[in-house]
């Protein structure tokens, strides 16, 4: 069904009052007010210092043309007067950081609010409002671990929304409660509905043992030089003295003759491609940078999913944040999202395989 756009305005300055509210120490149940967001993602990434910068983002769907105009009205309205909208929510957290600072004991704050509109996909088109500040003091420091949740203590999160918590790439986790939805090697998510119990969520991490990693690291490239010296040493003897190390040496196969012509190129391969560090020493932006680059500096969004076989939420997400710092471009043809470097020529259709003729969608 539609909404008009006055329908949509007025939901959505209710989802910006709404959320997230106080209730004893976490936020209050999203679920239990009437709010017209379809989806609802919230992400906190923890420093090591216990400060987080979250990201709240209320995905509505643009299921006709209707609820279109709708969101585009509100999104000129965001980009007119943003204050109306952050100032509003700015209050609401503040009053659910200071009930997390009563129960924990820590000063807290609520700064760098900040507020957009898209449009972006996720197997369909959505109007995606994107909330987006900091939390001092959101976790608790205690020597080198990080203890992630207090704050959030009893959250309910309803069907439609999702928690994500990231800590630093050179942490590890050392407890998990409850048991996440989706693990990753740096970041945990809950899917509702479910409620969280009076010590939950709870995520602790510290430092990885980076020496323990290093010596493994060591031991297995001495254990592997020796083995390539064996294997070297064996062929010699073979290609010597033939398999059996008697009677007359076998002869050289002629694809053998000249072979250190025909190994100089690989080895150039080999060389060149040593100079790129390995996917998983990348960051996630790192990762998709240099997908552009080896494609152009050119792809559909859905291209970047697959290749990097991410889901379309963490895709999206991604290259929103690589797009608020304009290291990426991205504009629509048809319904799929287009990714581009910046001032990388996009009338072409290189590396997405698409018409350059279609590229005059709307960027986003």
């Amino acid at each position: 069904m539609g909404r008009s756009a006055g329908t949509l305005v007025v939901v959505f300055v209710a989802i910006a009052l709404l959320v997230p509210t106080a209730t004893g120490v976490g936020f209050g149940s999203l679920g239990q007010q009437s709010v017209d967001a379809d989806v609802v993602v919230m992400t906190a990434d923890v420093d090591p210092d216990g400060t987080a910068d979250w990201t709240v983002a209320y995905r509505i769907r643009l299921d006709d043309d209707n609820a279109t105009q709708a969101f585009e009205d509100l999104q000129a309205d965001i980009q007119t007067n943003p204050a109306a909208y952050t100032d509003r929510f700015e209050n609401r957290m503040q009053d659910t950081a200071g009930a997390a600072e009563n129960t924990t004991g820590r000063e807290m704050a609520i700064e760098n609010v900040t507020v957009s509109a898209r449009e972006e996909t996720f197997g369909q088109t959505y109007g995606v409002i994107t909330y987006r500040f900091q939390w001092t003091n959101f976790a608790g420091v205690s020597g080198d671990r990080i203890e992630i949740g207090d704050a959030l203590s009893g959250l309910f999160l309803d069907s439609e929304t999702s928690l994500t918590v990231r800590w630093p790439a050179d942490y590890q986790a050392d407890s998990v409660a409850p048991q996440a939805d989706e693990r990753e090697n740096a970041s945990v998510t809950w899917r509702g509905q479910q409620t969280f119990g009076e010590n939950e969520p709870r995520v602790v991490v510290s430092p990885g043992d980076a020496a323990d990693g290093e010596d493994e690291s060591n031991g297995l490239l001495v254990g592997g030089l020796l083995a390539l010296v064996g294997i070297a040493a064996a062929a010699y003897a073979l290609r010597r003295y033939g398999v059996l190390g008697g009677g007359k040496p076998a002869e050289p196969p002629a694809s053998m003759v000249d072979s250190d012509e025909s190994e100089a190129e690989p080895a150039a391969v080999t060389d060149a491609d040593a100079g790129a560090p390995p996917a998983e020493l990348l960051s996630n932006e790192e990762q998709v940078l240099q997908l552009l680059e080896s494609n152009g500096g050119r792809l559909k969004q859905q291209q970047v999913a697959g290749e990097l076989d991410w889901t379309d939420a963490k895709t999206s997400q991604v290259i929103g944040g690589l797009r608020d710092e304009d290291k990426v471009e991205t504009f629509r043809i048809g319904r799929e999202n287009v990714v581009t470097l910046p001032d990388t020529d996009v009338t072409g259709g290189e590396g997405d395989g698409s018409d350059g003729a279609d590229s005059g969608g709307e960027t986003q």
